[in-house]
């Protein structure tokens, strides 16, 4: 189908849709910067998600894997009777803020881990406490980095939605128009040009 111009063939308007096509255009190339240069923040941390992730499901494995150990040298009731006595705490406060509004937590951390006797422990479950701890640590590490990347990809999608807007509807079509402007201008400058011509023809003979 083809696209009706609406726009009225004088210079004013011109150079008006001109000063519009060449906004569009910075605007495009700006947007087009911005995009490549999320990119190539969104790269590393994708790498950095995914190496967290293998660390994270191996820690994990590790302090099961100490966990059951420790379980099968003393019993599971000496086990849990000793972790009662815990007085290991853990909270969370907000330690500022990413570029995109994902905040950064701190763990507070509180109390001893390790706070129980010898009797009815054994060094396997010291070592599977300190694992499981570590992981809460990079646990929240990890949401982090994944709420990031989460938020960066959104900007990325917007930001390409936009260069694809200008880029392929909204400045072929001011195109289009300062191309037809300019063509209705030259033609009335021919018509001008063959009725001056006339009129001397006429004014001549």
């Amino acid at each position: 189908m083809a696209q009706v111009i609406q726009a009225s063939p004088t210079r004013m308007e011109l150079l008006r849709q001109k000063r519009r096509l060449e906004v569009a255009q910075r605007a495009h190339d700006l947007l087009e910067d911005k995009r490549d240069e999320l990119m190539q923040r969104f790269l590393p941390l994708i790498k950095d998600v995914r190496d967290l992730r293998g660390k994270v499901e191996r820690k994990l494995n590790e302090s099961y894997m100490d966990f059951q150990v420790a379980k099968a040298i003393n019993s599971e009731r000496q086990i849990e009777a000793s972790l009662m006595w815990t007085e290991a705490r853990m909270g969370l406060e907000v330690d500022g803020y990413t570029p995109f509004k994902t905040p950064r937590f701190k763990i507070i951390k509180e109390g001893k881990l390790l706070c129980y006797g010898f009797y009815g422990t054994n060094w396997k479950l010291d070592s599977s406490l300190r694992s499981f701890s570590e992981v809460v640590t990079l646990l929240l590490e990890l949401s982090q980095k994944e709420e990031e990347v989460r938020r960066l990809a959104e900007e990325i999608e917007r930001i390409r939605r936009r260069v694809n807007a200008l880029e392929y509807i909204f400045i072929p079509q001011i195109k289009e128009m300062v191309k037809y402007i300019t063509m209705k201008l030259e033609e009335r400058e021919r018509a001008h040009i063959i009725n001056v011509m006339k009129v001397k023809e006429i004014m001549g003979s």
